[in-house]
């Protein structure tokens, strides 16, 4: 009896060292996995970059018709007077879309959109959006 009582003992203390080393092991790959996630965001972008977006677009999205309304309206001419020049896909680097307002905050996420260029006349007009609203013009 007490030859098995010492046999279980040392069979517990095994497990136990066991279940230690696994719990050591456990607790560096977690430090490590951890680690990880955050210089994988630190090695993103900055915020105030912005990203030209390469990839597949509708061949026209409703913003630009949200542009031309919102240009001819300022213009006070008809929107069969402006033309698109370019749409192009842009994620900007917050809720601003690359248009600040002084004295506003805006939500620092990237945001999806796109850089719009109407023509009207000889002028040029560069509007941003999101897939919703836009922000602009700018005369250039």
């Amino acid at each position: 009896m007490v030859f098995e009582n010492y046999i279980r003992t040392l069979h517990d203390t095994a497990l136990l060292n066991m279940l230690k080393k696994e719990y050591d092991i456990m607790k560096k790959l977690m430090v490590l996995f951890l680690i990880t996630i955050y210089f994988t965001g630190c090695l993103e972008q900055s915020q105030d970059e912005t990203i030209y977006n390469n990839s597949v677009l509708p061949e026209y999205s409703p913003v630009v018709d949200i542009a031309k309304k919102d240009l001819s309206d300022r213009l006070k001419i008809p929107v069969a007077d402006i033309q698109l020049v370019k749409e192009e896909a842009v994620d900007w680097p917050d809720t601003s879309l690359g248009y600040p307002e002084e004295g506003m905050m805006y939500a620092q996420v990237i945001t999806p959109g796109f850089k719009i260029i109407l023509k009207s006349g000889n002028k040029l007009y560069e509007y941003h959006s999101d897939y919703k609203r836009v922000t602009g013009p700018r005369e250039i």
